[in-house]
């Protein structure tokens, strides 16, 4: 390519106006260069006659390389970009071919490696023979441009995401409020199409309550040229109301407002979360300020509120503003501190106990349930509290009640069983003896017969008086039940110190009881077992005592006796019992006791076990579980258990005689009652003639009578049914059959064995195991007796798992006629 064109004056003649036409033409030429400058466009021109390229100045700026710089017409394809080039080349020849201008962009590169954009115009001159005489072309840099419009486009699409991908309903309108624009989220918002917002105002969707404060809004954003936020409700298409956050912005081109742009957020589901936090915070305040229970906040040791039961509980008008610390015992203080101050954000402590003091100093006991939460972006304790104190001691009492005698104080037979066994334990450890003496007072119930059971009971007092002081350590008197005592020696390490104990004890008895003017001569029998040469259990040692009582007492009372292997003496006693047995039912000797089941919710009575009890001429009080296996042994059981029968309804029918509510009276069947050919005509004979409602008698059976009389139990069990008379399952749980009995038998009760009970606190698989027949008897419609529930800890657990009926010691002990027509009547006003 030859060098940039340049005209020189020696090319034309030296006239005077060939000068000035010289100078004209080199000014139009600097006046040429100086347009492309500006505009930044570059020419060039290829003449076929001379096979000469001429380049314009700027064209070589444009490309970025000198002026001086020469190349032939093909290299110049060189400097297009690679990308470009094949393009660019192909573009040329087809408009060569037509000699058709045409006008193309592309991208050069210059020496340096920059990239610019160009357009580049490109016509083709004829002659008039059609024949090509130039090629002119025309190119310009538009680099800047390219990127301003790249620009441009990359931020109409930002605002277009925006606008289009906004989760808020955005758009705009004129300046009369009609639709110019929306975008999905506004249609999606309202459910509405884009034709049914055609030609619409903004107020076909604002709710009439409130078109006029909509209104207001826009014509504000209007009149004052500034944003508008509100709040405002719209109308759903389906005709529910919406809620929105409003924002109205003028749209101002050139100084000139020419509409409204409006941003919309849906706050439908915030302001109803919010009138439900609010409905839920009057809630709560409400429960709170008329809790029975005391609740309080406080941070850094200060109460910032409290209840009013709280207040009333402290006995202040307002413990607001007080110390903490103040309202507990100092001696508890430090403790509830370090308990306190180890929980976490968000922890706490359940139930906790501690004394806490009143206005007045009194001294409470109060269950506290304290937890650490942020309150107002502070650390704070809010806590619950109960006042305990009565509970606390009523738990107390039943404690020491559960394993002491209420009558003396002294520890009785549970404790007996529990303390013996230990001290078993501890013998084996130290090869100490230890031993078991039974004490019985000759013909008590002669006392109680004929001077009446309060003459008899101050002498049990003054009895188990007399022996405690008689005792030393490691010697302890237990009273097991009626005028039957027990003293444990531990660590006996020679027969004589039995003998004196012995002595001493036989020696109380020679000075008279003088009890309201009675001077009573009474004597007492002792039986004496060892460990180990008798024994070393529980029940080995107190059988052998026990079979020692017998003997002393047979051979004419005010004996003691020592256990002897060698005599066959349960033998005898087991002869003598049985004996006795036959006659006993004629001589009036039986009676009953009733145990009372309470519902686990309420505690009120809604029914009652009947128990025989059988007192003994001789012996007194025989245990049952002595004499019922011999009645089982004799076939006695079967009268014995007809008169139980009868004696229990005919009671029940007496306490709804006497106005008490109906209770459910359940009376224990053997097996050989339950198989007997005429038992269902007894059954109904005893209903007949006591009278009382068949709905209100309890048939409780065993496991063991079913396995082994399958059919015939089934088929009395259906009959009793359709009599409406009640079936319970005792024991339920500790045979292998129980689930295919659920299956078998028509029952209306299960009893839960107390050997599940007594292990519900400390062992899980009890817990478990309660659970599931809970759920079980649930699911079979059956009612659920827990037994032996003896502390007030098994009942709040049986009670919160939902236990239908509780009996145990808890709430009563079996108790005679009287005593429990007083209980029925205490616990019916309650």
């Amino acid at each position: 390519m030859p060098k940039n064109y340049k005209i020189h004056k020696d090319e034309f003649h030296n006239s005077k106006n060939t000068e000035q036409l010289l100078d004209h033409l080199q000014r139009r030429y600097e006046d040429f260069e100086f347009v492309q400058k500006i505009f930044n466009v570059g020419y060039w021109e290829y003449d076929f006659q001379k096979d000469a390229t001429t380049w314009s100045k700027q064209l070589f700026t444009i490309h970025g390389i000198e002026d001086d710089f020469s190349m032939s017409f093909d290299q110049f394809y060189t400097l297009i970009h690679p990308d470009d080039r094949t393009r660019t080349i192909e573009r040329f020849n087809a408009a060569l071919d037509d000699k058709t201008g045409y006008e193309i962009e592309f991208r050069i590169v210059h020496p340096d490696g920059e990239i610019r954009n160009v357009v580049q115009v490109t016509e083709f001159v004829v002659n008039e023979l059609n024949e090509l005489t130039r090629i002119v072309g025309v190119v310009q840099d538009t680099t800047v441009h390219k990127k301003l419009q790249l620009s441009l486009i990359e931020e109409e699409q930002y605002y277009k995401s925006l606008f289009d991908n906004n989760p808020d309903s955005v758009f705009s309108f004129d300046l009369q409020g009609n639709f110019l624009s929306w975008n999905p989220a506004f249609l999606e918002t309202f459910a509405v199409k884009e034709e049914e917002i055609l030609h619409q105002n903004y107020q076909a969707f604002v709710e009439p309550a409130s078109s006029e404060k909509t209104n207001h809004f826009f014509l504000e954003t209007i009149r004052t040229r500034t944003p508008q936020n509100y709040e405002t409700t719209g109308i759903h298409k389906d005709g529910s109301i919406l809620e929105f956050n409003v924002t109205n912005i003028p749209i101002v081109i050139n100084n000139e407002l020419v509409g409204v742009y409006g941003i919309a957020k849906n706050i439908t589901a915030q302001k109803a979360v919010e009138r439900s936090l609010i409905d839920a915070e009057t809630k709560y305040r409400s429960l709170v300020e008329q809790s029975i229970v005391g609740v309080f906040i406080a941070v850094e040791g200060t109460f910032i509120y409290s209840n009013p039961h709280l207040n009333k509980m402290m006995g202040y008008d307002t413990i607001t503003d007080l110390k903490v610390l103040s309202l507990i015992h100092p001696e508890d203080r430090q403790r509830v501190i370090d308990e306190i101050s180890s929980l976490a954000e968000g922890e706490s402590i359940q139930n906790y106990h501690h004394r806490g003091i009143k206005r007045d100093g009194s001294i409470i006991i109060i269950e506290v349930h304290y937890k650490k939460v942020l309150h107002q972006g502070k650390p704070a304790t809010i806590g619950t509290v109960l006042d305990v104190t009565e509970r606390k001691q009523t738990e107390e009492l039943n404690q020491f009640l559960a394993y002491h005698d209420y009558l003396t104080t002294l520890p009785n037979r549970r404790m007996f069983e529990v303390q013996l066994d230990q001290r078993l334990k501890n013998s084996r450890d130290a090869s100490k003896k230890v031993v078991v003496m039974l004490i019985d007072l000759d013909r008590f119930k002669y006392v109680n017969d004929t001077l009446g059971h309060s003459i008899g009971d101050v002498l049990l007092q003054h009895f188990a008086r007399r022996v405690q002081e008689c005792l030393q350590a490691g010697q302890t008197v237990y009273r097991l039940g009626g005028d039957e005592f027990c003293i444990v020696m531990s660590e006996v390490n020679h027969h004589d110190e039995i003998r004196r104990l012995a002595d001493k004890l036989a020696q109380l008895t020679k000075v008279d009881f003088v009890i309201d003017g009675y001077d009573l001569h009474v004597t007492i029998s002792i039986g004496i077992s060892m460990s180990p040469e008798d024994g070393s259990t529980v029940e080995t040692l107190f059988k052998n005592a026990d079979t020692a009582l017998y003997v002393a007492k047979s051979q004419g009372r005010d004996q003691i006796q020592y256990y002897s292997a060698s005599t066959d003496l349960q033998s005898f006693k087991h002869f003598n019992l049985s004996n006795d047995l036959r006659k006993a039912l004629d001589k009036k000797e039986f009676f009953l006791m009733y145990m009372p089941r309470v519902d686990s919710q309420t505690t009120k009575i809604v029914g009652v076990e009947a128990l025989i009890r059988w007192t003994h001429p001789e012996w007194g009080l025989i245990s049952p579980a002595e004499f019922i296996p011999i009645a089982e042994e004799t076939g006695l059981i079967v009268p014995i258990g007809e008169w139980v029968l009868r004696e229990a309804c005919r009671q029940n029918k007496s306490w709804q005689d006497q106005g008490f509510k109906p209770i459910t009276t359940s009376v224990n069947f053997s097996v050989k009652q339950l198989i007997r050919p005429n038992i269902l005509q007894t059954i109904d004979n005893i209903i007949e003639e006591t009278g009382i409602a068949a709905g209100q008698l309890e048939i409780e059976i065993t496991e063991s009578s079913f396995i082994s009389n399958e059919f015939e139990v089934t088929q009395l069990l259906s009959e009793l049914k359709k009599r409406n008379i009640k079936v319970s399952l005792d024991d339920f749980g500790t045979g292998y059959s129980s689930l295919y009995l659920l299956k078998q038998l028509t029952l209306d009760t299960l009893k839960i064995d107390r050997s599940f009970v007594e292990e519900i606190l400390t062992d899980s698989v009890n817990r478990s195991i309660i659970q599931c027949i809970l759920t079980l008897a649930k699911e079979l419609d059956m009612n659920v007796v827990a037994e032996g529930v003896e502390t007030a800890e098994q009942y709040a657990l049986l009670k919160e798992l939902q236990c239908d009926e509780i009996q145990g010691y808890y709430f009563s002990r079996p108790l005679h006629v009287e005593a429990f027509a007083k209980l029925l009547r205490d616990n019916n006003m309650t």
